[in-house]
């Protein structure tokens, strides 16, 4: 397969754990798996839910995005980037992508900025397949316009960018951002089977997701209207609309030991990486994704999509997808752009998204996991060869 979760003994036994015991949702394990990524990424807040969606939903409701205050995102991500604004019912725009990354840039996301026909309070960047965005100059440049700056790290956990200073700095601090949401889907790099995670150095902004979290309901005696009922054990009242994105406890208890591995997890991801270099660096058709970015900057592998020359090889995608598929390997492709939805479809005739159509026209994931072995890598990459060099 393209991707596969790495699941432990240790991960089995802390899921038997919850199971053996009486709390499966809303008991100590959620506060346990919150601490962990707290120190972890160094941040303040990690409000645990049950999805990416959900994290990115918590996020901008609680920066406010509404009828009139609409976000800037890459064209190039899954629909989750910019469906939870919608779920905001906030208006939602597109940036353009560089055709090589597939990440966005400040130059283009100025451009969608610049045409934009509602008031931009937000730009959401992607850190696609793991590898950082210019974080640093993104951040200086929503600034300026008075906009919050949140990450989509869903593909990127603790991946290093610098600034113009040489400093380094990890994907999920929110250093540069006033939030950054994961996902711990079953192929992450950590996951709960399906889960997320909101990381916020914003206490207002942790505080309303949490509220959010759960049916917008305060058990906090200082926030109570009702004075008499007020710290009665059963008494609980909701001041705002939420929902219940919630995570059980069996879920948290799967992930608690995936975060004590992740840094693991990603440096096989970078050997692996160099080792499919190593195989297919010499095919002129293939421009494989860089092993070495940059400016001090790691990448954390969540996809190894090299872009293929398929004019040059003779063979449309599909093709290739299925031969590869026909001896046993699995390949994605990620993503189609949002603007060729059928819900977002817009005029894109006048090149304005130049750079995502030749990254979405040319790019395809292989197999990037924890469990993959170098002689995987070698069959798979011999294999590759056989459809693609023939």
């Amino acid at each position: 397969p393209y991707a596969r979760p790495e699941i432990e003994q240790a991960d089995r036994e802390a899921v038997l754990s919850v199971l053996n015991g009486y709390h499966f949702a809303q008991g100590p394990i959620i506060e346990k798996l919150e601490s962990k990524l707290q120190r972890l990424f160094s941040v303040k807040h990690a409000v645990v839910c049950n999805s990416g969606t959900a994290a990115l939903h918590m996020a901008y409701n609680g920066i406010g995005l509404g009828q009139n205050t609409g976000l800037i995102t890459s064209s190039v991500t899954f629909l989750a980037t910019a469906n939870a604004a919608r779920m905001c019912d906030a208006p939602v725009s597109f940036a353009d992508v560089d055709p090589l990354t597939g990440n966005v840039t400040v130059e283009t996301l100025k451009a969608a900025v610049n045409v934009a026909t509602f008031d931009v309070k937000a730009i959401t960047v992607v850190h696609l397949g793991g590898g950082p965005c210019d974080i640093t100059a993104i951040k200086d440049y929503a600034d300026s316009i008075g906009a919050y700056l949140i990450e989509d790290a869903c593909h990127a956990p603790m991946a290093q960018y610098t600034n113009s200073s040489g400093k380094q700095f990890s994907v999920g601090s929110c250093a540069h951002s006033h939030a950054a949401t994961l996902s711990f889907h079953a192929i992450k790099h950590m996951t709960t089977g399906e889960g997320g995670v909101l990381l916020t150095n914003d206490d207002e902004l942790a505080e309303r997701a949490r509220l959010f979290r759960s049916h917008g309901i305060t058990r906090d005696v200082a926030k109570m209207d009702d004075v008499d009922d007020a710290g009665s054990p059963w008494y609980y009242e909701m001041h705002q609309l939420g929902y219940n994105y919630r995570l059980s406890d069996i879920n948290c208890a799967l992930c608690l030991n995936q975060v004590s591995r992740l840094a693991a997890n990603i440096q096989r991801r970078q050997q692996i990486a160099e080792l499919y270099t190593a195989c297919l660096g010499d095919l002129d058709i293939i421009r494989l994704p860089e092993t070495s970015p940059a400016n001090g900057a790691t990448h954390a592998w969540h996809l190894f999509a090299p872009a293929f020359d398929f004019d040059r090889i003779g063979k449309p995608r599909k093709q290739v997808m299925a031969e590869l598929a026909d001896l046993g390997v699995g390949t994605q492709v990620h993503y189609i752009p949002l603007y060729r939805q059928p819900y977002y479809r817009q005029d894109f005739s006048t090149g304005m998204f130049d750079g995502s159509e030749t990254y979405y026209k040319s790019t395809l994931s292989l197999p990037m996991y924890y469990g993959l072995t170098d002689k995987d890598i070698e069959t798979i990459s011999a294999f590759v060869r056989s459809v693609t060099d023939g």
